[in-house]
């Protein structure tokens, strides 16, 4: 069973989440222990030290009222330390309430007995004083000194075991964190590599079918419709691969018939173009006899230029359909670059000379021989030259340079013209192209020179491509596998 891409996303998702769910409950646990803990500390150990501050402090407000009590036999002091003794009885209420285990439960126990005996003391020599009597002074003062002590050390006791009490728990939450934190990135670590690969195989299996199509498509704009697509999951894609595999083979269908159609109808316009040709050369050579005006020369004149130019588009139709179809023969022979060079320019000086443009060579002295059909070699260097020139103002110059690098020489042919518009630069090769508003609307062509021009540079293993931004001029080059 094929699960569509729908699918594979629900089930990649479904696991990540019941992955994810995993963590956040054993988390979740593990807050809850750190949360009871905490609370325990807070609400617990930190009062308890809290207590036993106010505690203190009360009986050493205790402490300081009895004496003065005693020294100053003031009323006032005796109900300071009343409330006093009252606000300590109200606290260690309070505290043991708060008492958790045996160990706290004794030490308040310790603390409320002494405390009695520390206000009975005082109580008793207070009535010993109001009636007059003779009592051991000294003893009292000695009895109260030793429950006080009692208590301040039952006190500091409860400070210290609810420290111990904090150390442990804090320890406890430091033990609870590592096992947490060890697990969760254990889980976390595989819920991450699960989760990656989930997504990298979904990524994968929707991807790479997609940049198939792609690639495709980029095959497609440059007029390759060869080789069927055959992408069979996810289904989705299966079904837009045969609809691209049909669209290509119609496409493929209307290429071929353009290309005949264009292949027959050169053909068939050569015989009668010929023959208008012959006629009006023969026709031309006659009009001196036949005194012919002026105009009519000049209408002779216009009509021979455009048969030619008639012919070489059939020419060029003709050559460019056999490279489609393959049939083009090459004559691949051992020869030199420079040679053809120097040919070139010679044809394109006349012209170049009659619109003062220069024309520039720099050929390397190490360029070796190279496996080349000649003839075309020059139908590729006479379309680039011949454009250089055309669309290079008055006045302007064209550089032609040859230099050998590693195992492929690269001929370049550069101008001082408008250059190309970027958006035109990729489009510049195809077939039927004229690039004519952004350089020079007066200057014609077929659009078939620069088609021609990749065709025999890509049957020779090589490539060709331009360089060029508006007015800065072009540069197109070639290179040759040596």
């Amino acid at each position: 069973m094929k699960l569509t891409i729908f699918s594979r996303l629900v089930i990649g998702y479904l696991v990540i989440f019941i992955l994810a769910m995993t963590v956040s409950i054993y988390a979740i646990s593990h807050l809850r222990q750190f949360e009871k803990v905490t609370r325990s500390i807070i609400n617990v150990d930190n009062r308890l030290i809290e207590y036993k501050k106010k505690l203190s402090d009360i009986l050493l407000s205790m402490m300081l009222y009895e004496k003065k009590y005693i020294f100053i036999k003031d009323d006032a002091l005796y109900n300071q330390f009343d409330l006093s003794k009252n606000d300590f009885d109200s606290q260690l209420t309070e505290l043991t309430s708060l008492a958790e285990d045996e160990k706290v439960r004794n030490l308040i126990d310790r603390i409320s007995r002494h405390k009695q005996r520390y206000q009975s003391l005082f109580y008793d020599e207070v009535k010993y004083m109001g009636s007059g009597q003779q009592y051991d002074e000294d003893n009292y003062k000695k009895e109260k000194e030793l429950a006080v002590n009692e208590i301040m050390e039952a006190l500091k006791e409860l400070e210290a075991y609810s420290q111990g009490n904090t150390y442990s728990k804090v320890r406890e939450l430091s033990k609870v964190y590592s096992r947490a934190s060890k697990v969760a990135v254990v889980i976390g670590s595989a819920s991450l590599i699960f989760g990656i690969m989930i997504s990298i195989l979904i990524t994968v299996n929707i991807t790479r079918p997609l940049s198939i199509i792609k690639k495709k498509t980029v095959d497609i704009a440059k007029g390759d419709f060869g080789h069927d697509l055959k992408l069979t999951s996810p289904p989705e894609i299966e079904v837009l691969a045969k609809s691209f595999n049909l669209m290509c083979s119609k496409l493929k269908e209307i290429d071929k018939l353009k290309s005949d159609f264009f292949s027959l109808m050169s053909h068939e316009l050569r015989t009668p173009l010929t023959t208008i040709k012959e006629g009006t050369n023969l026709f031309s050579e006659s009009l001196e006899e036949l005194g012919a005006t002026a105009k009519q020369k000049k209408l002779m004149s216009i009509i021979n230029e455009e048969c030619n130019r008639l012919i070489k588009l059939v020419n060029s139709l003709l050559d460019l359909s056999k490279m489609e179809a393959g049939m083009m023969v090459y004559n691949f022979q051992k020869a030199e670059l420079a040679p053809l060079i120097s040919k070139i320019t010679g044809e394109i000086e006349p012209l170049a000379e009659n619109r003062n443009i220069r024309i520039e060579t720099e050929i390397s002295k190490e360029l070796p021989f190279i496996s080349m059909d000649t003839e075309r070699i020059l139908q590729v260097l006479r379309n680039l030259v011949g454009n250089a020139v055309k669309f290079t103002p008055n006045g302007g110059f064209v550089r032609i340079s040859a230099q050998f690098s590693g195992k492929e020489a690269k001929i370049s042919v550069a101008d001082s013209g408008t250059g190309i518009s970027e958006d035109k630069v990729n489009a510049i090769f195809d077939k039927y192209y004229q690039d004519t508003l952004s350089r020079s609307s007066k200057i014609k062509g077929t659009g078939l020179g620069l088609a021609i021009v990749k065709q025999v540079v890509n049957s020779h293993g090589g490539k060709v491509w331009v360089e060029s931004t508006s007015e800065h001029g072009s540069i197109f080059s070639f290179v040759l596998p040596v």
